[in-house]
């Protein structure tokens, strides 16, 4: 009977013993899990976010280059407005100033548009003076440079003279 006994207790703590190695390599097997799937949402997120700064750089990329090329475009426009009408070969400048804004456009280039009468938009236009013209006082006047955007983001804001507010001198 005394044998007995003991075979018990002998099975009571080993029956003890495997349930607290169970108990532990349950809270390990969890803690590892929980630890697994941390690292997969980080690395989630890290391709998200290296994926949007690529594209962020894509498209910034060109920036420095269509910086360069506006001021060549500006060229076009002044020698196009120095030529007369009739002269045959302010079609081909004409024709040649198109395609690289045509170009330019394909990148993401935008020319800021802003007529008289528009209102006066910093994000957008630069004042440069006033003059006295027709219209909202602080309103825009004329456009004395083109602006220019690329991919929504300002690149050259257009120089703009304003409406004088009358009283003013």
């Amino acid at each position: 009977m005394e044998e007995e006994i003991k075979k018990e207790e002998r099975d009571t703590e080993k029956s003890g013993d495997l349930d607290a190695r169970l108990l532990e390599a349950e809270r390990l097997r969890d803690e590892y899990l929980d630890g697994w799937k941390r690292a997969k949402a980080d690395l989630s997120n890290y391709k998200k976010e290296e994926a949007e700064r690529m594209e962020y750089f894509a498209k910034r990329s060109n920036e420095a280059l269509l910086h360069d090329l506006i001021v060549i475009l500006d060229s076009f426009e002044l020698g196009l407005s120095a030529m007369r009408e009739d002269d045959p070969s302010k079609k081909g400048m004409t024709l040649v100033r198109n395609q690289l804004y045509d170009t330019m456009k394909r990148y993401g280039f935008e020319m800021i548009s802003v007529s008289p009468g528009d209102p006066f938009n910093p994000e957008m236009a630069e004042a440069i003076g006033e003059i006295a013209a027709e219209g909202p006082p602080g309103s825009i006047a004329e456009e004395v440079t083109k602006g220019y955007t690329l991919h929504g983001k300002t690149i050259r804001p257009a120089r703009v003279m304003l409406v004088k507010v009358k009283g003013e001198s």
